[in-house]
Formats: structure tokens, C-alpha cells, sequence
């Protein structure tokens, strides 16, 4: 996680633009990855989905690995997809948590990034609050 968090030199004005089914899938999968109780809300209610995206920019001031970035990012979210049977948040609760487990399983040093990333700026925000 250093890795990813390190300044970086480089300078871009280049936005994450996610659509708006690109942004409900992720949405679902934050909230899969950092499940809610009674004190800690779901990620998607802390708009983390935005912090998210802004940390995957290389204009961020950070490092992108190559594990995870903007192309990554939307290559996974369609094989999600795929796996899921075709839309991922169609599937029920038990299938998308199926699916992300295989993710775990095919691609752990992806899962991994994407995890550590998602729980940074889950309790970067709560810290805020």
C-alpha cells in the first residue's frame, strides 16, 4: 500500500469518468468489501466511490500501480460482470460475494490492492467525519 500512496511527480488533469452502471457496480462492491453495521455506514452512503476514483488518478499526486488503475479497473468491473452471469449487480448478495471470493482466488494480488485501497479511503472519510 505505501507503493500506491508514494508522491509521485507526475501531473494529469485526467478525470476517472465511470458510467453510471460502471458506478452502481462499484458501488456494490465497496459495500461487499467493508460490510456496514450499526456504527459504520455503508461505504456507498459516504459517496466513497468518489475518493476512490480520485486516488486511482494520476493526477491524485500518487502513484498508480499497474495492479490497479482507470484500464484495470473497467476490465475487472466486466468480468465481474461476466462471471456474475452477466450483471453483477443483478445477482443476488451470495452470487456477487461468490464472484469476488473467485476474484480472491484467480487474481489475489488484485483483490489485495483493491481491498487495501477500498478500507484506506473507507476510514480516511470516517476519520473526517
Amino acid at each position: 500500500m505505501s507503493e500506491m500512496l508514494q508522491l509521485s511527480p507526475r501531473v494529469s488533469k485526467h478525470t476517472i469518468e465511470l458510467s453510471f452502471d460502471e458506478r452502481t457496480q462499484l458501488n456494490a462492491i465497496l459495500d461487499l468489501l467493508v460490510p456496514s453495521d450499526k456504527d459504520f455506514p455503508p461505504p456507498s452512503s459516504l459517496q466513497l466511490i468518489d475518493d476512490f476514483l480520485h486516488q486511482l488518478r494520476p493526477a491524485a499526486g500518487y502513484r498508480v500501480t499497474l495492479m490497479l488503475n482507470e484500464h484495470r479497473l473497467r476490465k475487472t468491473l466486466k468480468e465481474l460482470n461476466v462471471s456474475a452471469g452477466g450483471n453483477f449487480c443483478k445477482a443476488n448478495k451470495e452470487k456477487q460475494q461468490k464472484v469476488l471470493r473467485k476474484l480472491d482466488h484467480q487474481e489475489p494480488a488484485l483483490f489485495q490492492t483493491l481491498w487495501t485501497l477500498v478500507t484506506h479511503c473507507y476510514y480516511k472519510l470516517l476519520a473526517k467525519r
